[in-house]
């Protein structure tokens, strides 16, 4: 049987269609800068941890709240969880960069709101 041609790809089958969706791409595009501001502010906590001497206990949130998350995530509405959650992740962040730019930062106060960031990002997914 000789090989068929590839015919063109249908724009209505393609992946790329929901992203035609201005409220699916903003949502998107809002997700990937929240995912890259939080791998940041990992990498940024895990390197303060080292520079404090102190034990690394940042992974804690997401063993605790990992199965509590998904069951929320199911029973509440979704639109305002995320954006509680958004809200309480940016709150935590300036109080974060605020007592680390004073110079009040202690290992525990750095385990306690990245601890508190962390529930906010795993309850958001």
């Amino acid at each position: 049987m000789p090989a068929q041609p590839h015919a063109p790809i249908d724009l209505a089958l393609s992946v790329w269609r929901p992203l035609r969706s201005p409220t699916f791409r903003n949502l998107v595009l809002a997700d990937f800068f929240s995912d890259v501001g939080t791998f940041m502010q990992i990498v940024g906590a895990a390197w303060l941890m080292v520079s404090l001497n102190a034990p690394d206990g940042i992974s804690l949130p997401f063993f605790l709240f990992a199965l509590p998350a998904g069951a929320v995530g199911d029973i509440v509405d979704r639109r305002k969880l995320i954006l509680f959650t958004e809200t309480w992740m940016a709150a935590v962040a300036i109080i974060l960069a605020v007592v680390t730019i004073e110079g009040w930062i202690t290992p525990w106060l750095l385990l306690a709101l990245t601890f508190a960031l962390s529930a906010g990002d795993e309850s958001a997914h």
